[in-house]
């Protein structure tokens, strides 16, 4: 019995039919690796979260977007082609070009706003009633829109754009109303604005798009200087930062935090460098609120958003009180620093801290204690105590074994060297008598002197330990480049201090020669040491022999020439007789040191 031709018909196509399906399975396999690799695309067919599409006649499958940078407003279902089929998604430029489209609208609008504001205020257009109605109408019908078209999925993207202009709308309108009309006074119109921020934000939050967010804050904050201005500015920008806080912790969003952030504090620093004396009490308060306020925004957002995103708000905080401070000046401006470090010392002390936000909030912190030192002190005294900072934390580092306030006190060492090198304890000085004429009359600058010179000594000698207790510091040639430049500051400043002593003591040309005397010889003598440290250790035995060789030059380049009398006698012999000790015995120790191993063999 042959076979029946429909039969075998109905079989080729049915194997036909199995091929195509594998091969849609495959098509749409691809689609969802290029969707992948393709960033903004997500909330499409093909895209991470999306299941296969249905055989015909089925439901389509419900998208759950995974959020990108500016969140996704939500999960949407696909929609379905008449067919019964999903409808083929848009294409990225074109999703792309209908956002610009819709942003760019949105910003051309607020602009609009503000110049109806601040125009007819100077123009008298209107009556003021009739501007801020005006405003705070439009404001809530962008906002009706917006409800309404973010029901339509399609229409979502001017959704979105439209409810950031309504917010930011309604925001520039309260400041209108407070700064150009005197509708308002600033205690209520901070409220009325948190009020209007919370429901934007929280509207972000509902719909899950951090754009929206992002909108409202940014268009406010962008256009409010040209309605208001002075600490209210800061306030009003601040307002936003809080009222982003909660959706901030809520949904990461890390770019909101930033954003939010950025307003106080570029408003704050500049409002404090640029304002009037009756304006500086409440610039001060409202800088400090900004300083309170971000780190307030990152204690909990430090176990939620990124470390990088954290570190950056903590870095940021302190810059408006610091300008303020500035400004100020005189220890009132101080005090206002002073505030800085505390709030980011108790900020580092916060159990529970990223390593890296701590060393963020304490160089911070260092950074408005050195600016509180420069700005209440000045002269030699602010000398002494950014020596005294740099002592403190050097010996802190070598306690802790820590590389952070090394670092710390390693900057304010070397800030205070190099104002030592050029007034306290000049090298000028030190080569020409007398040492410190141009300094001031009397016995007092010497007095600074001998104090300064004796700090830079105890530096040179603390940063030392505290080096080779943290491991930074060795007794081998390869740190060399770290020690070598601490070396010559501590001889620089046991040179300024037995110049300095000898001139206390005599402040005439034989004070000064026989310091010059006394220092070629300690140098000869430390050297020594150096020579006998450095038996078993190459770094040591090389800075004796680069010391020697450099008591050497001093005395046929220095002291041969300005030395005379007995001051250059005691000099060369004083500094010959050491060697020669220094010879015969360095000779013996390392003859007992090469003996060590044949006997040990």
């Amino acid at each position: 019995m042959g076979t029946d031709p429909y039969m075998a018909l109905a079989a080729e196509l049915n194997l036909l039919g199995r091929r195509l399906d594998g091969l849609g399975a495959e098509l749409l396999r691809l689609r969802a690796v290029d969707a992948t690799r393709a960033p903004g695309t997500e909330g499409f067919p093909g895209a991470p979260g999306w299941s296969a599409p249905p055989a015909p006649g089925a439901t389509a499958p419900v998208a759950h977007g995974r959020p990108g940078p500016w969140g996704t407003g939500g999960s949407v279902q696909a929609p379905a082609a008449p067919g019964g089929g999903p409808r083929a998604p848009r294409p990225r430029s074109q999703m792309s070009g209908a956002r610009v489209l819709a942003w760019t609208g949105g910003g051309v609008t607020l602009l609009g706003v503000v110049l109806l504001l601040a125009l007819a205020a100077s123009r008298g257009w209107f009556s003021p009633e009739g501007r801020v109605t005006s405003g705070a109408l439009l404001g809530g019908v962008l906002i009706g829109l917006a409800l309404r078209l973010h029901r339509k999925v399609d229409a979502r993207v001017g959704a979105l754009a439209l409810a950031g202009t309504g917010f930011a709308t309604l925001y520039l309108t309260v400041a209108a109303a407070t700064a150009l009309y005197g509708f308002l006074a600033p205690t209520p119109a901070l409220l009325v604005a948190l009020v209007v921020a919370a429901g934007g934000l929280g509207l972000a939050d509902r719909w899950q798009a951090q754009l929206l967010g992002g909108g409202v804050v940014v268009g406010a904050a962008v256009l409010a200087p040209v309605l208001v201005w002075g600490w209210l500015l800061v306030a009003l920008v601040l307002a936003l930062q809080l009222a982003a806080l909660p959706v901030v912790l809520r949904r990461r969003w890390s770019v909101l935090a930033l954003v939010a952030a950025a307003g106080p504090v570029l408003y704050g620093a500049v409002v404090g460098a640029i304002a009037d004396e009756p304006e500086r009490v409440p610039t001060v308060a409202v800088a400090i609120g900004v300083l309170v306020a971000a780190l307030a925004t990152a204690l909990p957002a430090a176990r939620v958003l990124p470390a990088g995103s954290v570190g950056a708000l903590v870095a940021a905080a302190p810059i408006p009180v610091l300008v303020s401070s500035l400004v100020r000046g005189g220890w009132s401006g101080a005090a206002v620093a002073a505030v800085a470090v505390v709030a980011l010392a108790a900020f580092a002390a916060v159990p529970g801290t990223s390593r890296s936000v701590r060393v963020v909030a304490i160089a911070a912190a260092a950074v408005a204690l050195f600016q509180a030192t420069l700005v209440a002190l000045d002269g030699s005294t602010a000398t002494v105590v950014l020596l005294g900072h740099a002592i403190v934390a050097t010996v802190l580092a070598a306690q802790l074994r820590a590389r952070l306030p090394l670092a710390i006190g390693t900057a304010y060492g070397v800030v205070a060297v190099l104002i030592a090198l050029g007034r306290d304890a000049p090298l000028e000085g030190l080569v020409h008598h007398p040492a410190f004429a141009y300094a001031g009359p009397g016995t007092g600058p010497l007095v600074v002197g001998v104090a300064v010179s004796a700090l830079v000594l105890v530096f040179a000698v603390a940063l030392l330990v505290a080096g080779a207790r943290a491991g930074l510091v060795r007794s081998d040639p390869a740190s060399a480049p770290l020690w070598v430049p601490v070396g010559l500051v501590g001889l620089y400043g046991a040179t300024s201090l037995v110049v300095t002593l000898a001139l206390l003591v005599s402040d005439d040309r034989t004070g000064f020669t026989a310091g010059h005397a006394l220092v070629s010889v300690s140098w000869t003598v430390m050297a020594l040491v150096l020579l006998a440290r450095g038996i078993r250790r190459p770094a040591l035995r090389v800075a004796g022999m680069v010391l020697v060789a450099a008591a050497v030059a001093k005395l046929v380049l220095f002291d041969l020439v300005a030395l005379d009398g007995l001051a250059r006698v005691a000099a060369f012999l004083g500094a010959g007789l050491v060697l020669l000790a220094a010879g015969t015995r360095y000779a013996r120790l390392v003859a007992e040191a090469e003996a060590e191993p044949d006997a040990a063999r």
